[in-house]
């Protein structure tokens, strides 16, 4: 094969593993960012005692009513979990799980001066919470573990809503009209609306007593080993307790079906990419053959068997496979790591500073590229070698 065909096929293949490298880190880092921006502000599994739905009168124990024109809504104050420490031990000896944090939840007021505001009050230990939901790059100012008793953090738009900071004191009352005062020590971005303008956090043992729930709580936080472990830790957690359990997944179905939509588009363009480059490579060794069916008929009547034609025919196709791959999984690592460095100030994706293209590298991206184009390469010599060592060497010599 002439140096300029050689040339022209290796670029063929390297330009196939380029873009195997560089899109699936793309597609990944995508994928990373948003998954993180969806499921990092949440647990992956939520456990909350079921509340009791509304019922007519004539339904309730001890009640002789004659007529019951009407159902009266409940309050939205939520069904609490009795004995929830022995509870909590069993499920954090399930083989999925790798963190539970207990919270009690409610609605409430939050006020500063004369600006009331309606909140959602969430009761935690802090250090646990931290453990189930990923809050440390959230922190926008401040120090989330100082959050006790008489301390809150809350979020970054409902601080801008009140006109507080760091230090400031509020006041903050339950649905049962209990109120107390907290000092900031915290401001958070969940990166969702409804959180950074309502979610109000405080110790656990505060809430409880807003509540009305002595040492009782609401909810369990629960993080799984594995991501998409979630349903499956969900059924072993409805295995030994009646309450009411929901995991990520099952929120998000439609997310999910997104990226697996995004999934199987990536594998087609990959696929026809690497496809492309493999026609690419088998028409210049065909072309190769053509060209060179005088010499290969000169080797044949010098005593050249078949098998040694064909040999050689698919060594080279190797060579071309093998540099391809060499060249294309040094360029695609380095423009990788080339836009990785690409950042867009003051913006965030992914709990992260967001870049001009989301990328999250792996190797296995490079070696499973590079063990395909060597593959490519072999299988599209296989068409070329096996003309060649067809060729009538008197034909060939003759036409040649």
């Amino acid at each position: 094969m002439s140096h300029g065909q050689t040339e022209l096929t290796v670029g063929a293949v390297a330009v196939g593993v380029i873009l195997v490298v560089f899109l699936s880190s793309l597609i990944n880092g995508l994928q990373v960012g948003l998954m993180e921006d969806v499921v990092g502000p949440i647990p992956h599994i939520t456990v909350e005692a079921a509340t009791p739905e509304a019922r007519p009168l004539w339904q309730m124990e001890g009640r002789n009513t004659g007529v019951v024109t009407q159902v009266e809504k409940m309050s939205s104050r939520k069904k609490q979990i009795e004995q929830w420490e022995r509870l909590a031990a069993t499920i954090t000896r399930l083989p999925g799980v790798a963190n539970v944090a207990p919270a009690a939840e409610g609605d409430g007021l939050v006020t500063r001066g004369a600006k009331t505001v309606g909140a959602r009050i969430i009761g935690v230990i802090p250090e646990e919470q931290m453990k189930v939901i990923s809050l440390s790059h959230r922190i926008v100012e401040g120090d989330f573990n100082k959050v006790d008793q008489e301390s809150a953090a809350i979020g970054v738009k409902l601080a801008n809503d009140l006109g507080v900071n760091i230090g400031d004191r509020l006041r903050v009352t339950s649905n049962l009209g209990i109120t107390q005062t907290f000092r900031i020590v915290a401001l958070f971005d969940m990166g969702m609306e409804d959180a950074n303008k309502s979610w109000i956090y405080i110790g656990l043992s505060a809430a409880q007593g807003m509540f009305g729930f002595s040492r009782d709580i609401t909810t369990f936080n629960i993080r799984t080993k594995h991501l998409f472990d979630a349903n499956m830790v969900a059924d072993q957690v409805r295995g030994i307790c009646p309450l009411t359990v929901t995991s990520w997944m099952e929120s998000n179905a439609s997310f999910l079906d997104t990226l697996r939509m995004q999934n199987t588009s990536a594998v087609v363009v990959q696929a026809m990419t690497l496809l492309a480059s493999a026609f690419g490579v088998a028409s210049v060794m065909i072309v190769f053959v053509v060209q060179k069916s005088k010499d290969i008929g000169i080797l044949k009547s010098m005593g050249a068997t078949a098998t040694q034609i064909r040999r050689i025919f698919i060594l080279e196709g190797f060579g071309v496979g093998l540099g391809g791959a060499l060249l294309g999984s040094g360029i695609g690592t380095g423009l990788c790591y080339l836009a990785k460095t690409m950042v867009v100030p003051g913006a965030v994706f992914g709990g992260k500073q967001a870049t001009i293209v989301p990328m999250q590298f792996n190797m296995a991206y490079v070696l499973l590229a590079s063990g395909v184009a060597i593959i490519m390469g072999l299988l599209s010599s296989v068409v070329p070698a096996h003309r060649a060592a067809n060729l009538d060497p008197v034909e060939a010599i003759r036409r040649g």
